[in-house]
């Protein structure tokens, strides 16, 4: 589901199919790329959703789980037609309920399966108004904002090191080798319940977003996100582009980048 054309101007309208554009690469080390993504987007409707999962790295499974993820909540997206709501309420309360529904389908198959390391995926999932823009997440998979050319992220990572990082314990550069550094502290599957953070932030035009796995954060600082962002003509050029900058860098995770242009 990737795609490109020329750009809109963007805010106070729906977002078209050609407006986001999302790719994924194994990366140069990982026998299995264990990360998924999703979007529904059509100019005739007032919401967009977008999301990208990345099954917990080292458990079984994680395919799986980040797959099983997206599905869950593209199916009830569609089914109980969000793409026609803009009211922030209860896009929220949708948002939490289908990644609840997820987190119930993926932890029953652990349960079924008797799976001892319980596969589980994290979770950034976006949903855009012609005002407005819903980012859910748990895990350390981000999104981003480029606005007037300064890049901001709009998720904290729920992990062992961002705790650490938000303490002032140890810096972001510190955390790019430390030893525990593959810990999250909230995902989808391997418990019975999922703890979701939603925040609601103003859509403007021209404003453009990134949703990515950690395989892009890992590698890519923020500032060169920022640059890649900001010199890319449409969002097939911005994911091209941060893709290869993640491989240059190592390219050690799969690596997933969801852009859009709104």
């Amino acid at each position: 589901m990737t795609s490109s054309r020329k750009r809109r101007n963007g805010g106070g309208q729906g977002i078209g199919p050609y407006d986001v554009v999302a790719d994924s690469h194994i990366g140069l080390i990982r026998d299995c790329n264990e990360d998924s993504y999703m979007y529904w987007a059509e100019e005739s409707h007032p919401s967009t959703l977008v999301a990208v999962a990345d099954g917990i790295g080292g458990h079984e499974c994680g395919d799986v789980a980040s797959a099983l993820c997206m599905r869950r909540i593209l199916t009830d997206w569609r089914r109980e037609r969000m793409y026609d709501v803009t009211a922030k309420p209860r896009l929220s309360a949708f948002l939490e309920d289908s990644v609840q529904r997820a987190n119930e389908a993926i932890f029953s198959l652990n349960r079924e399966y008797n799976i001892q390391h319980p596969m589980g995926t994290t979770l950034v999932a976006g949903v855009f108004t012609t005002d407005h823009v819903l980012v859910a997440h748990a895990g350390d998979s981000r999104c981003y904002r480029l606005r007037n050319g300064v890049i901001k992220r709009l998720t904290q990572d729920h992990s062992f090191v961002g705790e650490l990082i938000r303490k002032k314990i140890i810096s972001p550069a510190e955390a790019r080798n430390h030893p525990f550094a593959h810990i999250i502290s909230r995902s989808v599957g391997p418990t019975a319940t999922v703890e979701l953070e939603v925040n609601i932030f103003e859509r403007r035009p021209r404003d453009r977003y990134v949703l990515c796995s950690d395989g892009l954060c890992t590698h890519v600082e923020d500032i060169e996100i920022e640059t890649i962002l900001y010199d890319a003509t449409n969002p097939y050029e911005a994911v091209k582009n941060l893709l290869y900058a993640s491989l240059r860098g190592g390219g050690e995770d799969n690596i997933t980048v969801l852009c859009v242009f709104a």
